[in-house]
């Protein structure tokens, strides 16, 4: 294979690489909305009683009043989503399923030497659990269409063959002495230094030198350098990171492009996403004078088209509406409202969905029925059965507003002041009728209602919007419109709620499906809509918790999504709450041992000079042995002469050879533990803390202070102030441990479960950076799929062999070099929930 031109420099290697396959050319539910979070997140958080409460879509619309098998609860929402992601959180315990195991580094021929060790730090808190998710035969199929079936366990897709292999984590000596649980194998670090650079460091060791440690290491150098010094060496990988062997060979959920979905009834496709059309007027109204409710197009028909058929909307909650007499005072209030705003008729939610079967479609269309609305009016009440008031109008506004289907009601409105109605349960429904049709209503200018709630500086972004004088971008306007959606209940009714209510503030509005989860609803949605690319922002967030839910905009580095300049594209949907995502590069994270790397120095002239001396120190001596023990063979005349020409010359080589063997651990300090101009590019991983002069002994042989700690790159990385009086303002990485809390972390990552996170350490011999961070699994394969601030956004993840899907475990900032040393990957199936998340 022909290698890529070599940036100038000199090219030195400790060891000799083999032959080599080049790879270059080339994913349960999520979290329901519904749930309450004030402040930190706690997944064992239990939930509140259920409670019967309805929905509002415009008014009392219940689907569950026609679906038995919809439960009908909901749960609060309070304060600001923002749990701490720098510590380790506890992880769901009860009703997780087994959780899909990974791939990572290990080779094939050591897995019998490591199944002990492997079996002894494998959690066993549920034996039969894990036998029979273990003894279920899977299959899989790696890039080049080669099948492999077992039983579930951790592989990765092993960069030398594409094989799906054996994971072996290479983990520090604490984590192997607490034995946490985890599904992988683990082993010791083994020092990977090449002998000489070793023997040379530990002759000279404190930059002192002695007969006593020298001339032994000259010794052993004798017999290294017997074998031919490697002066150059090919490039490994033309100076790439290992690739990914990964293609995805699954059919998509849905598709960017339709004629990549599945066939579908005989036809060769199936549509990407069918829109719900939009309508001009509603299909059923209620007339203010005759109470009489009609077909909006037979009424049409009757009357003629050119007939004014104007209508205000009766917004209302089913929780404060629930009594047949309720519902006689929305009519008697939809009749006051129409009367007072000069209309013919008026909707109602409880009262204008026509049929079961014509619900499914009219749900979807309520948007449609407040912007064509003349005015739209808010209807409350206290609780039922209460005589007296007991709540102001604006605690019952209040809990209007903290509705789902509420919001859009009130941005979709037209721009005039709201007319509040409110129900008195302690009049008698009589009076109540009376009170009804009578009573002057309140009004409450637009732009004020969002005081009504603790999000009110959100909603108002939204009322400007809508209003004009404050126009949002589209990415803008669907992250803020969810963050509002959020943070407000509803009577659950499809998985997809939460999206489907966000769709009746865009353009396109695709088809609700049943079997939508929460996110596949979004995805669909974000795809048939321009949202400048919100999917592809969306996975280079951090979330400041590995259990917050798919909804949560917010990033650990507090980075918005227009922060985020995405380089990838999502292409499709995939099932179990994935996406197919493509034009990433990608690299392998190696775990199972330190390789030997390619370092590259400049070319001085003492490190040219102690090249061609270790290089030609073994032949040179080999000659002068050779030609001495020749020598005596070739007489004069007079005898055998000491004086002869190849006597001396063997003499001569003989001497330095010798010479340079004496020197021979001053030049191999010289020539490779100077500075490092370029090096093989890496990743290396560690389950554990290590500190930098542990890895560089283990990786380099010695402690040469080529290593520094990242300053942004995870969320446990940490940095101050260089301290040095030459250097004003210096950036420079702190060891995490000296933080107090990162050291708390990685004490109780040491005792966590296999479903809980820990601690690894990631190393980057191309930038010579080293990071810690945390996950559930050992991420294997480093995406890098936007970038933010400066610094590229990479996606590490574990993978699971079993359905061939990656899982995003966490989101680095890496620097930008290492970004074009990445190769491209094929079509990627992500899966955007942590392993922590999927229950």
């Amino acid at each position: 294979m022909k290698t890529k031109q070599e940036p100038p420099g000199f090219s030195i290697q400790g060891t000799a690489h083999g032959g080599e396959y080049d790879f270059n050319e080339y994913k349960e539910p999520s979290r329901p909305f519904t749930s309450s979070h004030s402040g930190n997140y706690d997944p064992n958080e239990k939930k509140k009683p259920s409670q019967t409460a309805g929905d509002s879509h415009g008014g009392d619309y219940k689907p569950n009043q026609y679906k038995n098998t919809v439960s009908d609860h909901r749960n609060d929402h309070g304060g600001d989503y923002r749990p701490d992601r720098t510590g380790l959180s506890k992880s769901p315990t009860q009703g997780q399923r087994p959780e899909p195991s990974h791939g990572g580094h290990h080779e094939t021929n050591s897995r019998q030497s490591h199944r002990s060790r492997r079996r002894a730090h494998r959690d066993t808190t549920n034996p039969r659990a894990i036998t029979r998710k273990r003894n279920q035969l899977f299959h899989h199929r790696d890039f080049l269409r080669r099948p492999y079936s077992g039983r579930r366990d951790t592989r990765f897709l092993n960069p030398k063959d594409g094989r799906p292999t054996e994971l072996v984590v290479q983990s520090s000596e604490k984590v192997l002495d607490h034995k946490s649980g985890a599904d992988w194998i683990r082993k010791t670090i083994d020092n990977e230094g090449p002998w000489m650079f070793r023997l040379a460091h530990w002759a000279t060791a404190d930059g002192q030198s002695s007969v006593t440690l020298w001339l032994p290491a000259c010794a052993v150098l004798t017999v290294v350098l017997l074998n031919p010094f490697p002066v150059t060496t090919k490039t490994r990988n033309n100076g790439f990171y290992e690739p990914v062997p990964y293609k995805d060979w699954q059919y998509p959920y849905d598709a960017r492009n339709r004629h990549e979905n599945p066939p579908y009834k005989g036809a060769p496709s199936r549509p990407l996403i069918g829109q719900i059309e939009r309508v001009s007027e509603p299909a059923y109204l209620c007339l203010a004078e005759g109470m009489e409710n009609i077909n909006v197009q037979q009424w049409r028909k009757e009357n003629g088209t050119d007939v004014a058929l104007e209508y205000v909307v009766v917004s209302y909650t089913s929780e404060q509406f629930v009594t047949d007499n309720d519902k006689d005072s929305l009519r008697a209030i939809g009749r006051r409202a129409a009367v007072a705003a000069g209309v013919r008729a008026y909707w109602l939610s409880c009262s204008c969905l026509g049929t079961v079967t014509e619900q499914e479609k009219n749900v979807w269309r309520i948007s449609d029925v407040i912007q064509g609305a003349f005015q739209v009016v808010i209807a409350v009440a206290g609780p039922v059965g209460v005589k007296e008031v007991g709540k102001l109008p604006v605690e019952l506004l209040h809990e209007w507003g903290n509705r789902v289907w509420t919001l859009p009601e009130l941005l979709l409105g037209p721009e005039r002041d709201i007319e509040i109605y409110t129900l008195n349960r302690s009049l008698d429904s009589a009076q109540q009728l009376e009170q009804c049709l009578n009573t002057s209503p309140d009004r409450i200018d637009r732009r004020n209602f969002s005081r009504f709630w603790e999000d009110d500086s959100i909603v108002g972004q939204l009322l400007d919007h809508y209003e004009g004088s404050v126009i949002l971008s589209r990415l803008e306007l669907i992250a803020t419109a969810l963050r509002c959606l959020e943070r407000r209940y509803t009577t659950p009714y499809l998985p997809g709620d939460l999206s489907y209510s966000l769709m009746g503030l865009l353009r396109q509005r695709p088809n609700a499906r049943k079997d939508d989860s929460g996110f596949q609803a979004f995805a669909r949605l974000s795809l048939a809509n321009d949202s400048d690319m919100l999917l592809e922002r969306l996975i280079c967030l951090l979330p400041p918790s590995p259990y917050a839910p798919w909804y949560s905009f917010q990033d650990h580095w507090d980075a918005s999504l227009w922060d985020v300049y995405p380089r990838t594209q999502i292409c499709g949907i995939g099932d179990n709450d994935t996406v197919i995502l493509n034009g990433a590069r990608a690299a392998t994270i190696r775990w199972k041992s330190f390789k030997k790397v390619i370092l590259r120095g400049n070319p001085t002239v003492i490190r040219r000079i102690a090249v061609i001396a270790l290089t030609i120190v073994s032949p040179l001596f080999i000659l002068a042995i050779a030609m001495l023990a020749v020598a005596p063979r070739f007489k004069t005349a007079s005898g055998y002469d000491p004086t002869t020409p190849l006597n001396a010359i063997g003499g001569l080589f003989l001497a330095l050879s010798l010479t340079v063997l004496l020197l021979s651990p001053w030049l191999i300090k010289k020539l490779y533990f100077g500075k490092v101009w370029n090096a093989q590019p890496w990743f290396f991983g560690i389950e554990g803390y290590a500190p930098l002069h542990e890895i560089e002994k283990k990786l380099f042989g010695a402690d040469l202070g080529r290593l520094s700690w990242s300053t942004t790159s995870s969320s446990l990385s940490r940095h101050n102030l260089l301290n040095h009086k030459d250097f004003v303002n210096y950036c420079e990485g702190q060891d995490p441990k000296t933080d107090t809390e990162v050291n708390a972390c990685i004490q109780r990552a040491l005792r966590s479960t296999e479903s809980q996170e820990k601690i690894f350490t990631l190393v980057d011999t191309y930038t010579m950076n080293v990071t810690l961070f945390a996950a559930v699994k050992p991420p294997v394969a480093v995406l890098a799929c936007g970038e933010e601030g400066g610094m590229q956004r990479a996606l590490l993840c574990s993978y699971d062999w079993t359905n061939n899907t990656m899982y995003r475990e966490t989101v680095l900032r890496m620097e930008t070099p290492a970004y074009w040393r990445m190769s491209p990957i094929r079509r990627v199936r992500l899966g955007l929930q942590t392993r922590a998340n999927m229950g």
